[in-house]
């Protein structure tokens, strides 16, 4: 990330003489910087937004190459060296005065530690900061700790270490390179209290929606997390690097790793229920106000395993739908459930055209005799058993989402969430496969939905071209194809190719 660059036109029209004392200048600037290599350091603009943060939590979510990690480095260089040395455009960037005490932890020691974080310390240190002024004498490898002369240190470890070895000093940061198991990060946070430190993240998130997308980046994208600076850097973000390498690097990977590797992003690899759904295209602002000559439907998941759920579905003309409203409760009655109902609908100044309940609450108690269905309706509620057949459900509400015709309020918050956390249990198989389960936490607004979803006709999409058959013209077409083909054609759907 070179600073200064030379213009090799005015170079060639120097005189002599002159060419002669660009040539001292430019030597001793070499010199210079080979002391202290950050004057050398230009920030691009994403790295400028995490440098110039001083929120106790930062975190930089790059993709490969976007310069995640010479940022942490560089960024607890600048902490641990005295102001004077601190290059004039970094010194904005300093938080912490000198002795500065920092963990950086890794996945490994070998390949991560001393193949990355080492070289990034080599590269960017001034030698002129380190005790005995280079790394060999700075470095104490049995303790893994580098010494600066002015008392600061850097101590090394790494996510393989039990969490008990990251217990110790007081420290003023912590620096995870990579995404850390939450039990390291529970235990390293209790070495920052003292000095009220902070702590950094530079990662790629390739391990899909952890503990870190439900506790941290979900709740700064809500503007939930305070006192925090997280930033998404897509490999575009970095100025340095070549068009043609980064698509060599990038060629054959799936979508979702791409949007990993490349942007950044929390996705889940190939376990995601709903790769459809995306935030940017399905999700709306809250609605003012129900739009004109639409129908209501509210879906019910009467919390059998824990959280009862409705959703609220507005349809239009075309048979599209926006759900304006949700409702979650845990360890409600059937009577509490029924009332939030009813407020919620006469808050929005609607009638419903149809509850639709889970087929389950349609079994009865041992315990009373009666079921869930029954519950409901006494507290007038009187709702009808849905579809339930997952596979088809599931594929009912990839169809909407694919043709955008489904669309979800941001006030729906549970249900967005559940969208993207919904996976399968296996993450090497895909919906394609017959066998697969979705994992049964977390969906029960899901659920709701797709009650509601099963209860309307399927949107259109692009199929062959077949036009509507007489009996005598499908039994010709069965004996050309097989009665397999006619299914394929969307016949069970209503779309192209329905039969008189």
């Amino acid at each position: 990330m070179p600073r200064h660059q030379v213009d090799i036109e005015r170079v060639r029209a120097l005189s002599e003489a002159g060419d002669s004392e660009l040539g001292l200048l430019l030597a001793a600037y070499e010199e210079h910087v080979k002391q202290n290599p950050l004057l050398n350091f230009q920030p691009h603009p994403k790295q400028i937004v995490f440098l110039a943060s001083k929120e106790p939590l930062k975190a930089f979510l790059g993709g490969n190459r976007s310069g995640k990690t010479t940022s942490g480095i560089v960024d607890d260089l600048i902490q641990a060296i005295d102001e004077d040395v601190v290059p004039d455009h970094l010194l904005p960037f300093k938080k912490w005065t000198p002795p500065f005490h920092c963990r950086i932890v890794a996945p490994d020691f070998i390949s991560t530690m001393e193949g990355v974080i080492f070289n990034k310390l080599r590269e960017w240190a001034p030698k002129s900061q380190l005790e005995g002024g280079e790394w060999s004498r700075a470095y104490d490898k049995a303790r893994r700790l580098l010494w600066f002369k002015n008392g600061s240190f850097f101590q090394f470890l790494t996510f393989e270490q039990d969490v008990d070895k990251h217990s110790g000093a007081a420290l003023h940061r912590v620096h995870f390179d990579e995404e850390p198991p939450e039990a390291i990060r529970r235990e390293n946070l209790m070495r920052l209290i003292d000095y009220s430190g902070d702590e950094l993240f530079t990662m790629t998130p390739l391990l899909g929606m952890t503990w870190m997308y439900d506790q941290l980046y979900e709740p700064w994208v809500k503007g939930e997390l305070k006192h925090a600076t997280l930033v998404t850097v897509d490999m575009d973000d970095n100025p340095y690097l070549d068009a043609v390498a980064k698509e060599r690097t990038l060629a054959g990977m799936s979508e979702e790793e791409r949007r990993a590797r490349k942007e950044g992003r929390f996705v889940h690899f190939g376990g995601m229920v709903y790769p459809e759904f995306r935030r940017d295209e399905h999700v709306v602002p809250q609605l003012d106000g129900l739009p004109e000559r639409c129908l209501t439907y509210v879906g019910i998941d009467p919390g059998i395993r824990g959280l009862a759920a409705a959703v609220f579905v507005a349809v239009d003309d075309e048979g599209s739908m926006v759900v304006f409203d949700e409702i979650g409760l845990k360890g409600s009655t059937a009577a509490e459930m029924a009332r939030e109902i009813k407020m919620t609908l006469a808050r929005w100044g609607t009638e419903p055209r149809a509850f639709i309940i889970d087929p389950a609450a349609r079994n009865l108690s041992h315990q009373t005799g009666r079921s869930d269905q029954m519950e409901y309706a006494d507290n007038g509620i009187y709702a009808y058993p849905g579809q339930n057949d997952r596979a088809v459900g599931i594929g009912r509400v990839k169809t909407f989402l694919r043709t955008h015709r489904l669309m979800i309020a941001a006030n729906c918050t549970g249900l967005i969430d559940e969208f993207n956390k919904y996976r399968w249990k296996s993450q090497s198989r895909t919906e394609d496969d017959p066998k697969q389960e979705p994992v049964k936490t977390n969906d029960h607004r899901l659920d709701a939905l797709r009650y509601v979803i099963m209860s309307r006709p399927a949107p259109a999409e692009a199929m062959p071209n077949i036009p509507v058959m007489t009996p005598l013209e499908r039994m010709l077409w069965e004996d050309m194809n097989g009665p397999k083909a006619v299914r394929k054609v969307g016949v069970a759907d209503g779309g192209p190719g329905r039969f008189l």
